[in-house]
């Protein structure tokens, strides 16, 4: 695949279209990129590997590699989210360490949106689109980048942390009357998939997920524990009728984050319940059962990032449970 001069770009630089054999290559600058401005968070080539294989991944149109000879040094890739009502994409990328301060990044932010507007062409014309971005607070090159070309911060959303050590905490909320929480199933996760749509319906910005991006999200990643995930049931004492799952909690470790951290760290990475049930304590019997199991599996800490303006009040719930901000991250947006 032959790469094409970039002449507005240091001289010397060549783009071509991001693949699938990139992912070595982008683990390494990801993980520079760490040791330079840390976030806390790392990621495996296996879980990068999967990233750039889901079905949200636009390779087809939607990447960058930016090249200094053989070696890359930057790269963007879109994630298209949704097509309709609304075509949404969120873009990732960065550039490595030793080649910032040259305009990489703002190029690549350049060449992603009018990607965006291309791949929105061909697969949603005339409908609205979007493109998204996450900046960490530790990193404000990013968020001048994405201001530069017009993206406004939309969002915050606050990484959360509790601590599993010493002695165990009273987490002591029953689980209401008619309820039962019991440990995930590998039958469950069609019920939970439709839950997880249902009880999202409400939360800003998010989209039903269809059975092949849940599965690359949550229940087909390599980092899903189903051991230490749950759902809660609704018991219907009519005979015949079986229970029916009205909230979850899925659990997943990071390979990367447990190597560099020295312990493991369980992350809850989807927890909801269905309108229909709120207000009734099953959210916090979730968590505080979730928090009893991941300890009981030798897990140090747990983790979940939050909507900071969540409408359930999910970061009231997780603090009265002992969870403390430890970051912050803010979402921008750009209307195509």
């Amino acid at each position: 695949m032959s790469a094409t001069p970039l002449t507005s770009w240091p001289t010397g630089l060549t783009a071509r279209p991001l693949t699938i054999r990139d992912v070595p290559a982008v683990t390494d600058l990801l993980a520079a990129w760490e040791r330079v401005e840390p976030t806390d968070a790392s990621v495996s080539e296996t879980e990068l590997g999967e990233r750039f294989a889901a079905p949200t991944a636009a390779l087809d149109g939607g990447g960058v590699a930016v090249l200094d000879g053989g070696q890359l040094v930057g790269y963007g890739l879109l994630h298209v989210i949704s097509a309709e009502p609304l075509w949404l994409a969120y873009t990732d990328g960065g550039v490595h360490p030793d080649w910032w301060r040259r305009g990489i990044g703002r190029r690549i932010l350049h060449q992603q949106l009018d990607q965006a507007q291309q791949l929105r062409g061909r697969r949603s014309p005339g409908r609205p689109g979007e493109v998204r971005a996450m900046a960490a607070h530790t990193r404000e090159g990013t968020r001048h980048a994405l201001e530069s070309l017009g993206f406004v911060t939309e969002r915050f959303f606050v990484r959360m942390r509790a601590d599993l050590r010493g002695p165990a905490a009273p987490y002591t909320d029953p689980t209401p009357d008619g309820v039962r929480i019991r440990p995930y199933r590998a039958a469950d996760d069609e019920a939970v998939r439709l839950a997880s749509n249902a009880a999202f319906a409400d939360h800003w910005g998010s989209v039903p997920r269809d059975p092949d991006v849940w599965q690359a999200d949550y229940s087909g990643a390599s980092a899903f524990r189903p051991g230490v995930s749950l759902v809660a049931e609704a018991e219907d004492q009519r005979v015949g009728l079986a229970p029916e799952i009205v909230g979850f909690l899925l659990s997943a470790e990071y390979e990367a984050d447990t190597a560099r951290r020295g312990h493991r760290t369980g992350y809850i990475s989807r927890l909801g319940t269905v309108r229909a049930v709120r207000g009734r304590g099953i959210g916090t019997a979730l968590v505080a059962h979730g928090l009893t199991t991941l300890r009981a599996a030798g897990y140090a800490q747990a983790e979940l990032h939050v909507d900071a303006e969540s409408p359930t009040g999910a970061g009231r719930l997780y603090a009265r449970l002992g969870f403390q901000i430890v970051d912050q991250e803010r979402l921008l947006t750009h209307r195509l």
